[in-house]
């Protein structure tokens, strides 16, 4: 009985002493100046002028045609909005809205015959689509993702009157990128 509060005491009190430690850490470069040099494109398998090379391209898009499926850029994706639902905080009464949120977010990730439409499947002949025809899948695309993105805006409105002012507070999202 005495060993088990004598190791949370213990457990506490280097909590305690390492607490303003972390706090260090985490602010010895929050006013760093930005770096001046531009950026570095080489893992990119950047050419001279800076932009990727037609290989490292090639090498990208073969690797979309043969291992693309979309499932794990959902699940991340998932598991992100999950974590914002609980930081959020939302209700029973909420939770009809939040999931028509979170679908229509989710319905946004390209599966895998709309990628292979647009850059051309694994077995495609390498002189490409009849004429027209990838910038006809292009404009497919885009026509789908338009109505998406409208049954987001309306997911987003219908969100927005659910929620209470806390939790629209809590919903915001930090800019990722400083500038």
């Amino acid at each position: 009985m005495k060993k088990p509060a004598l190791f949370s005491i213990l457990t506490g009190t280097l909590l305690f002493a390492v607490i303003p430690l972390a706090g260090l850490a985490q602010g010895q470069d929050a006013n760093a100046p930005r770096p001046e040099e531009p950026y570095d494109y080489r893992h990119f398998g950047a050419s001279e002028g800076g932009f990727p090379s037609f290989y490292a391209l090639s090498a990208r898009l073969d690797d979309l045609r043969y291992y693309y499926t979309g499932k794990v850029i959902r699940f991340r994706l998932a598991g992100m909005l999950s974590a914002q639902e609980t930081a959020i905080g939302i209700r029973a009464d909420q939770q009809d809205a939040w999931r028509a949120y979170t679908q229509a977010v989710l319905a946004l990730i390209p599966d895998r015959e709309a990628l292979i439409s647009v850059i051309g499947g694994p077995d495609e002949h390498p002189e490409g689509p009849e004429a027209f025809g990838r910038v006809e899948a292009i404009s497919d695309a885009l026509a789908v993702y338009a109505g998406k993105a409208q049954a987001l805006k309306q997911a987003i409105a219908d969100l927005r009157s659910k929620l209470t002012p806390e939790q629209l507070e809590a919903a915001r999202m930090p800019r990722l990128i400083r500038g």
